[in-house]
This record gives C-alpha cells, sequence and structure tokens, in this order.
C-alpha cells in the first residue's frame, strides 16, 4: 500500500466517523495513522504486536523515531519562525524615551550628551533633544506611539528643510541604540552636523 492510498483511507474514515457522529478514541486514530505510515517506510510495525523482545525493541526503535520527527519538525518550526520575524522591521515607537523627553530640556540633554560614558548614549541623548526641539517649536505633536516614519510625515508637512538633516539623526540612533553598532568618527561627526542643524534652526 502505497503512503497517498493509506492517507486516502485515513481522511475517507475520518470523514465517514464525521457524518455518522460515530465517536473515535484519539489513540485508536494516532495508532492506525502511525502504523500506516511506519508500513510506508516498509517498518512493518503493529502496535498490537506481543511485548517479547523483538516488540520491546521495535517499540523503542518506533518511540524514538517518532521523538526525532517531532523534534525535527519542532526545530523547523522555530528556525522558519525565526527567520520571518527577522526580515519583519522591528517598529520602534517613543514610548521608552517618552519621560526623558517630559522631563528635560533640550539644553539638559544636550549636557547629558557630552558627559555622557559612551557614544551610543550620546546619540541617544541627542537624539531626544532634536525630537524635543521639534515638539517646542511646534513642528511636530509627539506622542508615545508615534514612530519615526509619524514624525517624519510632520517634519514634512511643517518644516520639509530639517527632513534630511533628521532622517540621517533618526538613522544614526537606530544604528547606534537599536542595533548597538559604533558609527565611527566621521559617520558620529555628520550625526553631530546633523543634530546642530535641527536644533539651531530658526
Amino acid at each position: 500500500m502505497t503512503f497517498e492510498r493509506a492517507m486516502y483511507e485515513v481522511l475517507e474514515t475520518s470523514r465517514y466517523d464525521f457524518l455518522t457522529g460515530r465517536r473515535v478514541d484519539i489513540r485508536e486514530w494516532f495508532a492506525g495513522l502511525a502504523t500506516r505510515f511506519f508500513e510506508w517506510l516498509f517498518y512493518n510495525f503493529d502496535f498490537n504486536m506481543p511485548m517479547g523482545i523483538g516488540g520491546n525493541a521495535r517499540t523503542i526503535a518506533t518511540i524514538f523515531t517518532i521523538i526525532v520527527v517531532v523534534l525535527v519538525a519542532v526545530a523547523m518550526f522555530v528556525l522558519i519562525r525565526t527567520y520571518l520575524r527577522s526580515r519583519v522591521p522591528v517598529r520602534h515607537t517613543l514610548q521608552d524615551i517618552f519621560e526623558e523627553i517630559k522631563n528635560h530640556t533640550v539644553s539638559e540633554l544636550l549636557q547629558l550628551s557630552e558627559i555622557a560614558e559612551d557614544r551610543r548614549t550620546a546619540v541617544r541623548y541627542k537624539y531626544i533633544a532634536a525630537i524635543l526641539w521639534l515638539n517646542e517649536n511646534n513642528i511636530i505633536v509627539i506622542e508615545p506611539s508615534d514612530t519615526n516614519k509619524l514624525i517624519m510625515r510632520q517634519i514634512k508637512e511643517a518644516a520639509p528643510a530639517l527632513v534630511t538633516p533628521f532622517s540621517q539623526i533618526a538613522d544614526g540612533f537606530h544604528l547606534a541604540w537599536f542595533g548597538h553598532k559604533d558609527l565611527g568618527e566621521d559617520a558620529f561627526a555628520g550625526f553631530n552636523s546633523a543634530v546642530e542643524t535641527v536644533v539651531g534652526h530658526a
């Protein structure tokens, strides 16, 4: 009997049981499916085999095979799910920095950036300073759920000249803060220049 034929019979049986309302023990259904599967593999396994020496060995081998198949299936599911998630851009909001935006001034944030222990933290403070400056000057209205995309849309409407420098600031912040990447001297200098352009914009 081919595997396709065995599966067809299983489906037909399930349909018959469903239509007639006859209840089937799930263990019997699984045993039948497993038996057909191993017959297809020329394993010739029988769940009703007497538990002699051969029966024990064959049962252990079957259980081991089932465990391996299940583990492989789970591993493949996890890998595929992880891969698909990695291809979806993460949507970062202002939620994590909203308290700092509310509790600091632009000058305080710029000062904190100057005394920051590392470049990554300095980039964070300067990004927040730029966001706060834009808000204080009525170019944007910030909400905890806002993303850079929404902020860019507001800037484009109110101050198109700041779209490019803020885009550089946002890219540098995401690369350094969320991506844990060192911007390097040249990139950091460009980031600082963009911050000065935005914060010093008249």
